[in-house]
């Protein structure tokens, strides 16, 4: 296994981790959100860059039999931080603050309702690929072959955090959210900051878990169909 991919595999993580971190505004002072979010748009263009293969073969693939919940998830996540990208500039008081730009509220609001569907499509991209993912860890940790006893226990731990994310969702308004209803609610820093995290690992994990089996259930269903490279 190469060093560079498992390099490549630490930045995908860390920028993940920066979207979680940049989702805790009110936690954050402005300028801080603003360079999580700038080191996040970083790490994401070279991610892309890495995969520029991925997107040179789209064309071709589109008149073949990809993995389309792969094309989809890729597309659909490329052109939501895209948005994010473009009113987080007209928004921007301190990064891109010596631009001339005023994106006024509504540029607020699509950026927030951009911001929670990146979380939510990055969720499904890392379902997308969490076998190759465990398969890194494995090796990087040597652990040996399926065993019923692991099996069992990841399979029990994974129902827990579905549980957790079901209460999640409700405790976080994630649903209002994702369809840009206004709402006064925002998370109450001083009373837990650990928790507004663990809400959104649990919602991050249970989304993952959906995209990994749906991917599963279709392979089964197309019987074995030519994917296209998912490296993406």
């Amino acid at each position: 296994m190469s060093p560079f991919f498992v390099i490549r595999l630490v930045l995908d993580f860390t920028a993940a981790g920066l979207l979680l971190a940049a989702l805790a505004y009110w936690w954050l002072d402005n300028t801080s959100h603003e360079l999580i979010g700038t080191g996040m748009f970083i790490l994401l263009l070279s991610h892309n860059v890495f995969n520029r293969r991925w997107w040179a073969k789209l064309p071709k693939a589109a008149r073949g039999r990809p993995s389309f919940l792969t094309m989809a998830s890729n597309i659909s996540i490329a052109l939501t931080i895209s948005a994010l990208l473009v009113t987080s500039v007209l928004i921007s008081r301190t990064v891109f603050g010596f631009l001339p730009l005023n994106g006024g509220p509504s540029a607020r609001e699509i950026h927030v309702l951009a911001a929670y569907w990146v979380f939510i499509l990055a969720a499904v991209h890392l379902g997308l690929h969490w076998s190759m993912i465990m398969a890194v860890i494995g090796r990087l940790l040597r652990v040996g072959a399926p065993n019923p006893i692991r099996t069992a226990s990841l399979r029990a731990a994974t129902g827990a955090i579905v549980v957790w994310s079901i209460h999640s969702l409700f405790v976080m308004g994630i649903g209002d959210r994702l369809i840009a209803r206004p709402s006064i609610d925002f998370w109450d820093f001083q009373e837990s900051t650990i928790g507004f995290f663990l809400h959104h690992i649990a919602i991050l994990g249970t989304c993952a878990c959906a995209a990994h089996y749906a991917a599963g259930w279709l392979r089964w269903a197309g019987g074995g169909t030519r994917k296209m490279d998912a490296s993406v």
